[in-house]
């Protein structure tokens, strides 16, 4: 079997035979953070480095592991030499989704067949900028060649979402570019924390004194981004805490918050219990999905963070006690509420993934047809990989059922990340594959291919209407 032909990762001909009714299917990218400026202005790029190294924090954690200068990484080294040390770890990295995904983007976008060496970095190099300034490359040539229909982006409250607005209405953009809500600076243990409320309270003429009307700026924001066609709300939390508190403590953490006063444990979790619950109430008001990330540990190199600060490649997945106690009394909560919105969970350590996909079976119940109301999100960062989706596959489908799976997201900030669907593609198709194979399910190649075809992209779009 030669690596990276066309039947790369799929290991059955009953493999084969699904990877067929989905390969060319559209991409559906509800989550990724991606610069909606960039999209509109739609410049070309100059250097094979500027789009494949720039910002990605999965290939500088690879490069610190293969002992390359922080300044061939981040720092002031030309170019050619940043491209040869990752080209001088990429032939070291053998079982690392990196390798994988490094492989797919040279052969899928730039047509680059060979296996990116150090003997063959400098050539490579080269005809990759010639490739990028001959065929114009540019964000959105690389979203129409992977058939991207939609793109959610993640966006502060705050933002004045201008340039969504003229993707809107630029007529020549056929993917639609929607703003997603994501207000980690509204939790009290953020640093930016009181700079936020002071934007909030600016931004919206509310004058901020206490948590209802703290609640009631962001809903305006809220409001705002619906009309500029947000689909959906996003949050990363360390841990999932449930800790209910009465209006005046809550009140008093603002206060105390505000005055920059050191917060206890306690004081976040009761914060983080009482505003999420009147997130998930305004996003069901506005029909926003929620999307949970959780168990980031975040910024642990701390000399490193300093010099070069977040995303920089220096977090890690977490772990937490009273995971499943937490997760069922808020979503029980939000019940009783009537409060609870369409929810995507994604979870890092994949060690939970039983206990995760157990839980969210006991929300399901819903009147209005909707299929898997809460979802159990793909592999996300360090679980994007192939162990990773499969173990989040095998949770799903053991827990609950696989085929109403919404499926992959690029959770990426560049724009070649999109081979990671194909990657994700041909794993399921694998997966399924084996099924057959296995004699575990019936040789049903019409409900397979349904199957691999509805979470691959039809799930995700009727999930998001």
């Amino acid at each position: 079997m030669a690596f990276n032909d066309d039947n790369f990762m799929l290991q059955t001909d009953a493999a084969k035979r699904i990877y067929q009714d989905i390969k060319d299917q559209p991409i559906f990218d509800y989550h990724c953070h991606l610069d909606p400026k960039e999209i509109f202005e739609d410049k070309v790029y100059e250097n094979i480095v500027d789009i494949w190294l720039g910002g990605d924090h999965y290939k500088w954690r690879l490069m610190r592991a293969n002992g390359v200068s922080e300044d061939e990484i981040t720092g002031s080294a030309d170019k050619l030499s940043k491209f040869k040390a990752f080209a001088r770890t990429l032939q070291r990295a053998y079982g690392n989704p990196v390798y994988h995904w490094s492989a797919m983007e040279l052969k899928n976008v730039f047509g680059i067949e060979e296996v990116l060496t150090e003997a063959n970095a400098e050539a490579i190099y080269n005809r990759l900028n010639a490739y990028i300034q001959k065929e114009e490359i540019s964000p959105r040539k690389l979203i129409a060649a992977s058939k991207v229909t939609f793109i959610g982006t993640t966006d502060n409250p705050l933002d004045d979402l201008e340039w969504h607005a003229k993707l809107a209405a630029d007529e020549s953009m056929s993917t639609t570019v929607a703003p997603t809500f994501r207000p980690d600076q509204a939790f009290i243990e953020h640093a930016q924390f009181a700079d936020f409320v002071k934007g909030l309270s600016e931004k919206t003429n509310h004058q901020i004194t206490d948590f209802q009307s703290f609640v009631a700026a962001l809903e305006e924001r809220i409001a705002y981004f619906a009309q500029h066609g947000c689909k959906a709300s996003d949050i990363s939390f360390t841990e999932i805490v449930f800790e209910e508190a009465d209006d005046q403590v809550i009140d008093n953490l603002l206060a105390k918050a505000l005055k920059g006063e050191k917060l206890a444990s306690l004081d976040i979790k009761q914060w983080q219990t009482a505003l999420f619950a009147q997130l998930c109430r305004l996003y069901k008001k506005y029909g926003f999905i929620t999307q949970v990330h959780f168990g980031a540990l975040r910024n642990n190199h701390s000399e490193l963070y300093k010099k070069l600060g977040a995303d920089v490649g220096i977090d890690s997945m977490g772990d937490q006690t009273a995971l499943t106690l937490n997760m069922n009394r808020l979503l029980d909560n939000l019940v009783q509420k009537d409060s609870l919105p369409k929810m995507i969970w994604y979870n890092l350590n994949p060690s939970y993934n039983i206990a995760v996909a157990n839980t969210l079976a006991n929300f399901q119940a819903n009147e209005v047809g909707v299929k898997s109301y809460l979802q159990f999100g793909a592999g996300w960062w360090f679980a994007d990989t192939k162990l990773g989706m499969i173990s989040q596959m095998d949770a799903l489908a053991e827990q609950g059922i696989l085929a109403n799976f919404v499926g992959m997201l690029t959770d990426s900030r560049s724009f070649l990340s999109y081979q990671r669907h194909d990657y994700f593609r041909r794993i399921l198709a694998n997966y399924l594959g084996q099924w057959i194979s296995q004699g575990q399910v019936p040789e049903d190649y019409d409900a397979l291919g349904k199957m691999a075809q509805d979470i691959a992209y039809n799930n995700a779009q009727a999930y998001f209407n």
